[in-house]
């Protein structure tokens, strides 16, 4: 950028023009762009975030979750959700120690009762609901040659239990029993 008479002239390199590229202008505003980190796939992937279409990460609420995510004790700060000053940073960072510190100075975290219960009488090891899980809470037992649920991890989805060829997998408190047990009450 340089003075020309009374003309601010910005001078720049453009790779699509192959060459420098001068252009007249009344006010110059300097701000960079910013991207998404190259390997966002992997850490969303890895925690069952979502992100947006530019790779940036998901809130679970704009106003009554700004911080949180669907995932209860990960938390978003700063840049990661998309571009962001530094005031709007600090207060996010603030917002999300303060959730964080939460959990921590409630001594035990309560976990919803929903979640997958697995009957090893009927698991026949065929580990189709492993890889559905998307909050990794399905795993293999090795010694039972049966699938076993991290009760922490589970959400209560019920992807496991839907797609489980033997029934072997069932949601607490929704049973089929209950399930009809539920519908014949509404239905009085």
């Amino acid at each position: 950028m340089f003075r020309d008479g009374d003309r601010l002239v910005v001078r720049g390199e453009n790779s699509l023009v192959g060459g420098p590229v001068e252009v007249e202008a009344d006010l110059v505003v300097l701000g960079t762009g910013l991207t998404a980190q190259k390997d966002y796939q992997t850490v969303a992937r890895a925690l069952n975030l979502s992100t947006d279409r530019y790779g940036f990460f998901i809130e679970l609420h704009p106003k009554l979750g700004p911080v949180e995510t669907s995932l209860s004790g990960i938390y978003l700060a700063g840049a990661v959700q998309g571009p962001k000053d530094i005031p709007e940073s600090v207060a996010q960072g603030a917002a999300a120690g303060a959730e964080a510190l939460a959990l921590f100075g409630m001594g035990e975290v309560e976990v919803e009762p929903t979640v997958a219960l697995v009957d090893e009488r009927l698991c026949t090891g065929c580990r189709t609901c492993e890889g559905l899980c998307a909050y990794n809470a399905v795993s293999f037992s090795v010694e039972s040659k049966t699938a076993w649920v991290n009760e922490a991890l589970c959400q209560g989805c019920g992807t496991c239990a839907a797609a489980c060829p033997t029934a072997a997998i069932q949601v607490r408190h929704y049973s089929p029993e209950q399930i009809c047990a539920q519908i014949e009450g509404m239905l009085r």
